[in-house]
């Protein structure tokens, strides 16, 4: 983190009382919030291809 941003942060975490860490904390907090999903992106393609399954998938991928 550069200076005056760190500066700029301690000056917020003076005048609200709390740490530099906990603003930190809140601002990616609030950044991602809503982008999080419990949802597998890949759960889609589970049973979307044909083909046997296998117990060697190195022979499976590599031959």
């Amino acid at each position: 983190m550069d200076e005056a941003l760190d500066d700029q942060l301690e000056r917020e975490a003076a005048a609200t009382g709390t740490s530099k860490a906990a603003i930190v904390r809140q601002c990616v907090a609030r950044r991602y919030a809503g982008e999080r999903t419990d949802v597998d992106p890949l759960g889609k393609l589970i049973g979307a291809f044909d083909g046997p399954a296998t117990d060697d998938i190195d022979e499976a991928i590599y031959g």
